[in-house]
């Protein structure tokens, strides 16, 4: 198989393994290719089980091409599925970790699309080892798009075991029918966030939504009364003003709208994604090793989102 630094840049990043929830994800990056007249590049990584010297190594070799083979097989069917839609495209099968692999083959793409496992009731939950480490690790931003199973039903309770202090019912009323959501804080990495939400906005169309939450307990579960809470609620509404400033200054005539909640950020971005068309996070890394793990709140958020959802590196700011 081709070393992964020689493979020519390609536009969007497909990880495919076979799977239904893989399968659909391709359907959503070709979709995406073809609106944009983007090219696609479908990869698989594959391992090889360890067999002995003394068991003929010859049939390791054998066994070795042909694990290596079937998958690039796999890989080509896709890609030929993508060209009889029109859409340039090619495959590549690279020997090593999953998540690894994806990771650095990001390098050569603009965005990655991986989709969310879900065989079950309780895998449906689950964001998956796999995409959770590539997530994670990504150089382009992911589109993680969400497994559909009319079998599977919608069960999962948006709050469920997210922490916080979000009362019941206190997110109810949010809707952002059809609209591109960006999930900001605080934080340093709320401009790369905005930035690519906007861009998303606008190529498709849609109004962005910037939403931000501010913590229940910010000031009156510290013994401060309801008044003293305002300094906090007012930072975060400046805080949203400016991002929609540096934000329209690159993409003008974009439709843009605040979003203030109190209370549980992942409580309210996974109400979002029930009626939003595409919700945008950060990975909230800070470098070394927190800069390979997801926030919790994106975690949470990924594990019960109804909607795609695209995580942004922190080290995305063009």
């Amino acid at each position: 198989m081709t070393a992964l630094f020689t493979l020519p840049p390609a536009d969007i990043l497909i990880g495919v393994d076979g799977s239904d929830n893989s399968r659909q994800a391709f359907t959503a990056a070709v979709t995406v290719a073809q609106e944009h007249n983007c090219s696609i590049r479908a990869v698989g990584a594959y391992s090889v089980p360890v067999i002995p010297r003394r068991h003929a190594p010859t049939i390791s070799d054998d066994h070795h091409r042909s694990i290596g083979n079937s998958t690039q097989e796999l890989l080509e069917e896709f890609a030929a599925q993508a060209r009889s839609a029109g859409v340039e495209a090619s495959a590549q099968a690279i020997e090593g970790d999953a998540g690894e692999v994806l990771a650095e083959a990001s390098r050569y793409s603009r965005l990655a699309v991986v989709g969310k496992r879900g065989r079950n009731r309780l895998a449906s939950r689950l964001l998956g080892t796999v995409s959770g480490a590539f997530v994670a690790r990504s150089h382009c931003p992911v589109l993680v798009v969400p497994f559909q199973d009319s079998d599977l039903g919608d069960d999962v309770p948006a709050r469920e075991n997210l922490g916080g202090s979000a009362s019941e019912g206190q997110h109810n009323w949010l809707s952002f029918e059809d609209e591109v959501v960006a999930g900001v804080d605080m934080g340093s990495s709320a401009l790369p966030v905005a930035e690519v939400a906007a861009r998303a906005a606008e190529l498709s169309g849609r109004r962005l939504a910037f939403v931000s939450a501010v913590p229940a307990d910010a000031g009156a579960s510290r013994g401060a009364g309801a008044e003293d809470s305002a300094p906090t609620d007012r930072a975060y509404a400046h805080h949203l003003e400016e991002l929609v400033s540096a934000v329209k200054e690159h993409h003008e005539g974009l439709a843009v709208r605040l979003e203030l909640a109190e209370g549980s950020a992942a409580a309210t971005l996974i109400e979002a994604t029930r009626t939003a068309a595409l919700v945008v996070l950060g990975t909230r890394g800070r470098g070394g090793v927190a800069s390979l793990l997801l926030g919790s709140v994106s975690r949470s958020v990924l594990n019960q989102a109804k909607s795609p959802v695209l995580i942004v590196p922190n080290a995305t700011a063009q």
